[in-house]
């Protein structure tokens, strides 16, 4: 299959690239606030928000400067598993982050003093995340990212 004239190819990449690592908030107080839902954490290979962890195994580069990750993403409260993915566009300290097959999309800004990402419980297995995703879920309006 060839890409349709005029269109971007997707390009596999190693990592998310180093200028989305760390934490960024929804706004000023999701930076500051250690009770907000509205903190994603970006790392070379998973990215982590309020009700899930996604860690990619594939990267891929949709367009100039927007990155999107796939792989298997854990809920945080009840460790169910599914596929998902983020894309993410950096803009300098701001970031758009959409999530494939859903109408969301979102703008974080960089937080400068990053503090954990707040998640809905901890599995009762234990098991600690170091990344995150989209689901299923955040198609729902009271799923805040």
């Amino acid at each position: 299959m060839t890409a349709a004239a005029g269109a971007t190819p997707t390009v596999p990449a190693a990592a998310m690239p180093d200028e989305l690592h760390g934490t960024w908030g929804r706004d000023a107080e999701a930076c500051t606030d250690p009770a907000s839902r509205g903190r994603l954490r970006v790392e070379r290979r998973a990215a982590q928000m309020f009700h899930a962890t996604c860690t990619f195994d594939r990267i891929r580069i949709v367009a100039d400067g927007i990155f999107e990750g796939r792989g298997p993403c854990v809920e945080v409260q009840g460790g169910r598993r599914y596929r998902g993915g983020v894309s993410l566009m950096g803009l300098g300290d701001r970031m758009m982050v959409t999530f494939p097959g859903s109408q969301i999309a979102h703008t974080y800004q960089r937080c400068t003093q990053p503090i954990p990402v707040r998640q809905s419980m901890i599995p009762k297995s234990g098991n600690r995340f170091s990344g995150s995703c989209a689901n299923r879920t955040m198609n729902r309006e009271s799923d805040p990212v």
